[in-house]
């Protein structure tokens, strides 16, 4: 996906709704804000392969959202769909939720070294975590001042301050 616009999960396809091809989604996170306009979303399981769908409505209900696609019109349709990821443009995302920052990749302030790419975000209530994928593991960082440091979003990078005890 390089040179394209960063894709988001939203959740999953948890099955068909109604008669006329509405899916219902499971939403990674009920925190997360979108922008109400979406026109496409991505489906698939493999974020480097993602399929465009163009949409009529995308509407949230607690921690779960229904979605109709233009070209799904039946329940038939829908039932294909089931357990499918459904990705939106991060431009899409208008909060401040560390969840923009999935792909960024992660170096330490101090000595510029690399650890991973952020691969999920943990969105709990009490303290939101960045997953970070190195060579060997993953690592989670509470999103919070004294471990996330700076964040470039043009160059799609976060310095963080790792301190001991999260050492790799």
């Amino acid at each position: 996906m390089d040179g394209e616009q960063s894709k988001i999960p939203l959740g999953f396809v948890q099955k068909s709704h109604g008669l006329k091809g509405e899916l219902l989604i499971s939403l990674n996170s009920a925190n997360i804000e979108f922008e109400k306009r979406i026109r496409t979303v991505w489906l698939g399981d493999d974020p480097d392969h993602l399929h465009p769908w163009n949409i009529e409505y995308l509407r949230l209900q607690g921690s779960n959202a229904f979605l109709k696609l233009k070209d799904v019109n039946s329940r038939e349709e829908a039932d294909y769909l089931k357990g499918v990821t459904v990705f939106i443009s991060a431009d899409d995302i208008i909060d401040d939720t560390p969840v923009r920052f999935i792909g960024y990749t992660v170096y330490t302030e101090s000595e510029n070294r690399y650890i991973g790419k952020v691969a999920d975000v943990d969105l709990n209530e009490i303290q939101q975590r960045l997953i970070v994928k190195t060579d060997r593991a993953e690592i989670i960082i509470p999103f919070v001042d004294e471990f996330i440091k700076n964040i470039d979003d043009e160059k799609k990078l976060v310095r963080v301050n790792l301190i001991d005890g999260l050492e790799m």
